[in-house]
């Protein structure tokens, strides 16, 4: 990992690190459109032969797997564990439940608008197990959907040669869901947005993925809505002080070990203390089960930046706006970033802890999306709902100032609506 000084090298630094994001974009963009092409083309063939290709599937398994498949998945997992999954659940659950859907009414003499919010019908919760597999991630995805009211909620999920993870089964199962699909990969966004062949068409996707489910994602917006951009894991961590070398070597690895395409970095006052960091880092990767994949992404994207101005390390973090960051130190610093997906401040709160059982939501935005979105909630499966009514004196009172303003915009039908209506009142 590189070592850069933040004020000598500002210009270089955000161009290496929001550079290199453009460049992973530009290479699943080519990808997937050559995979959307074909599932157009070639329907649930095309669904079978990409997992073939992509899974290793030795034969053509139904893409829907079957509620008795999924029982017996789920029968394989460590009967101590299931505690830890109804904790997690319970957990996750009990922080959206505050995630409150409200609405509220505007009145005004002669004028009454109600705002409600309304559950989308269908969802689907995209669950990554291209490497591992993630049922924390089938949590946080269908909780709030759930909480939300929505009807049906569709989970799909790549699988090595068929095969349904256990941990995913099991809690599908204890969350209810009974709608299970083996699609990974762009070709499970396509499909559930376009409603390819057998795929039922859905009316929002979440959930995170690689580059190239992100990309995806980003194509069939406006077809169908998503959560956000959520594609490789970013992790920044902003040190203002002293803190264990091994403890922040380890941050980086649990986001690094994701993906070879994930970014790390780490911000610090002290030149000491970064050369000692990776010393550290160099000791503990032998130790690593994922070392090839955190090795690949620390050399890729991983980061180590000395700042000498806390002002312009916040500046840079802001710019970044990585997906997390961690705090550690100075815990008044968190209040003036902005746009990380989430912070965690102080040494004992780590990322690994939000990802799994402190109950705030694991899917956020990446890429820079948390300049303008947030992490996944409740209101993200609910629209908006508007009723308006207005009585003869709201008319009376506006309909000349309205057929104006329609007159000016040169819409002679909208001041002829108004005027028709203005004319019974005489």
């Amino acid at each position: 990992m590189r070592v850069w000084h933040l004020e000598a090298e500002w210009d270089a630094f955000l161009a290496a690190v929001i550079g290199g994001r453009q460049q992973k974009k530009g290479r699943a963009q080519r990808a997937t459109q050559a995979i959307r092409k074909g599932l157009l083309e070639g329907g649930d063939d095309a669904l079978v032969s990409l997992g073939k290709r992509f899974d290793g599937w030795q034969k053509a398994y139904p893409l829907r797997i079957d509620e008795r498949d999924v029982r017996k998945a789920a029968e394989k997992i460590d009967r101590k564990d299931l505690p830890v999954l109804r904790g997690m659940i319970r957990n996750v659950r009990a922080y959206h439940r505050g995630q409150g859907l409200g609405g509220r009414t505007y009145r005004r003499k002669g004028l009454r608008v109600r705002e409600e919010f309304v559950p989308v019908e269908r969802a689907l919760v995209y669950v990554p197990g291209g490497q591992v597999p993630y049922p924390s991630s089938l949590v946080m995805g269908a909780v709030p959907a759930q909480i939300a009211g929505v009807k049906e909620i569709y989970v799909t999920t790549p699988t090595r040669d068929g095969a349904l993870n256990p941990y995913i089964a099991a809690c599908a199962l204890l969350l209810g869901i009974r709608d299970v699909f083996r699609v990974g990969g762009a070709q499970a966004i396509y499909a559930f947005a376009l409603g390819i062949g057998s795929i039922p068409k859905v009316d929002m996707i979440v959930g995170p993925g690689n580059a190239y489910v992100e990309e995806a994602k980003r194509n069939v917006y406006g077809q169908v809505g998503i959560d956000m951009l959520a594609g490789p894991s970013e992790l920044a961590i902003l040190v203002t002080g002293r803190c264990s070398p091994a403890i922040l070597a380890w941050d980086l690895f649990s986001q690094a070990e994701h993906d070879e395409m994930a970014t790390v970095g780490l911000f610090s006052p002290s030149k000491e203390d970064l050369y000692a960091l990776m010393k550290e880092m160099e000791r503990q990767l032998v130790r690593n089960k994922r070392r090839a994949t955190v090795e690949k992404a620390l050399q890729a994207s991983g980061y180590l930046v000395h700042y000498t101005s806390l002002d312009k390390a916040v500046e840079a973090i802001n710019r970044i706006a990585p997906e997390h960051l961690e705090v550690v130190g100075d815990e008044a610093a968190a209040r003036t970033i902005r746009y990380p997906g989430i912070i965690y401040v102080g040494e004992e709160t780590c990322v690994s802890m939000g990802d799994y059982y402190i109950g705030t939501n694991h899917v956020l935005p990446t890429g820079g999306a948390g300049r303008f979105s947030a992490g996944l909630s409740v209101d993200r499966f609910t629209k908006r709902r508007v009723l308006v009514k207005i009585d003869k004196s709201f008319l009376k009172t506006y309909g000349a100032n309205a057929m104006r303003l329609a007159e000016i915009e040169g819409l002679h039908a909208h001041g002829e609506a108004i005027r028709v209506r203005k004319e019974r009142l005489k």
